[in-house]
């Protein structure tokens, strides 16, 4: 098993950060001891008194159709990404979620990824980001073998990593130019001003605070806030630079669709430069398949399908045709292979013809049992 804090201990050792000389940085941030970053006592005030947003709703139960989870999921983590500094308990509503997600998702992982391909993609866009986010590093962590709290710091980190710039990346999505200058420079401080809130709120899980302040380090040091090279640059918070960099080109905005898997990973994966960052994107393709669940294809014979789970390998998913939702097709037999990705709109009524491929029981999520 992996235990990340003890690699986060030797690193911290030897890391040592200093708050950006700009004026920018310095008027909305401070520094509370090494490595500790807080916010300003006036951009604090901002902070607080600055949303509108609806106050979080509780943790919603499961259900046995993650079609109806995540919607709700969403409207949760919104409104406590929003009031992070308001609420007395918002670092453990985050840890509540993020064991409820670790478990939903690995008791039922098709259908987590098909309601991330198929659920409407309009509001809450930052938000909808964290979230799915955190959904790939469920599988990220699984497959790597973090421990169970490292796991939860990782995955909590993907929630929370823009906390600090929620509505500002909910603008961007819609912007297809480049930021304005207000816009760069807050975007340049946000994992600063994630990290200060972290701390603000009290927030003591290091894994979970350094994930989020170095979340755009890059090996290289063409990152930021810090432009830290190689080894500097801890494991967890590269794991979660590609695991948002992934989601990111996954997700469509206003200006554009998603990408495809292989245009979104390919270069991820074939970067000879970082190992790690190949090994997150091999990871992930692997999980997701070049067809993930929740998307369309166009079969041989221009016959249309839906993605229900992972085939034989990344190019051979198992899917069901458009017009018959009961069947299930092997796409590695040459008579139903894969010709292309497509688009389709689908309302609620067909979709719901579908459903049932990805409903568990409560049995059956703890299981990992096959439901459909």
């Amino acid at each position: 098993m992996l235990l990340m804090s003890q690699v986060l201990n030797e690193a911290a050792v030897n890391l040592t950060l200093s708050l950006p000389a700009s004026l920018f940085a310095t008027n909305r941030l401070c520094m509370a001891g090494p490595n500790d970053f807080r916010l300003s006592a006036s951009f604090r005030d901002v902070l607080l008194h600055g949303s509108s947003a609806e106050l979080p709703v509780a943790l919603p139960a499961q259900t046995a159709s993650p079609l109806h989870d995540v919607p709700l999921l969403l409207r949760h983590l919104n409104g406590v990404l929003h009031h992070y500094l308001r609420l007395p308990h918002s670092a453990q509503m985050i840890r509540g979620l993020a064991d409820s997600l670790i478990s939903r998702v690995n008791g039922n992982p098709d259908g987590y990824l098909a309601a991330m391909w198929l659920l409407p993609s309009g509001d809450y866009h930052a938000t909808r980001h964290a979230l799915h986010c955190a959904i790939l590093a469920v599988f990220v962590v699984r497959a790597r073998g973090f421990s169970p709290d490292d796991a939860r710091s990782l995955v909590a980190a993907a929630l929370t990593m823009n906390v600090g710039a929620v509505s500002l990346h909910d603008e961007l999505s819609e912007r297809e130019g480049a930021p304005t200058t207000f816009q760069r420079q807050m975007l340049d401080i946000h994992p600063l001003v994630s990290a200060a809130i972290l701390r603000e709120a009290g927030e003591d899980d290091e894994l979970w605070y350094q994930a989020v302040l170095l979340h755009h380090e890059k090996p290289k040091g063409d990152g930021y806030p810090f432009h830290l090279k190689g080894g500097d640059v801890p494991d967890h918070a590269h794991i979660l630079h590609v695991l948002d960099m992934a989601t990111a080109k996954l997700m469509p905005r206003g200006y554009r669709g998603r990408l495809s898997v292989k245009k979104a990973l390919t270069g991820i994966y074939t970067a000879t430069d970082d190992p790690l960052g190949s090994e997150i994107a091999a990871l992930l393709i692997k999980t997701l398949g070049f067809y993930p669940p929740g998307s369309f294809v166009e079969l041989t014979g221009g016959r249309r399908a839906l993605v229900v789970r992972a085939g034989s390998n990344a190019n051979h998913p198992l899917v069901s045709p458009e017009h018959a939702p009961a069947t299930l097709l092997d796409t590695g037999l040459p008579a139903h292979h894969v010709v292309k990705a497509i688009t389709v709109a689908i309302d609620a009524n067909r979709l719901s013809l579908f459903e049932g491929y990805w409903r568990k029981s409560s049995a059956e999520q703890e299981t990992g049992g096959a439901g459909g």
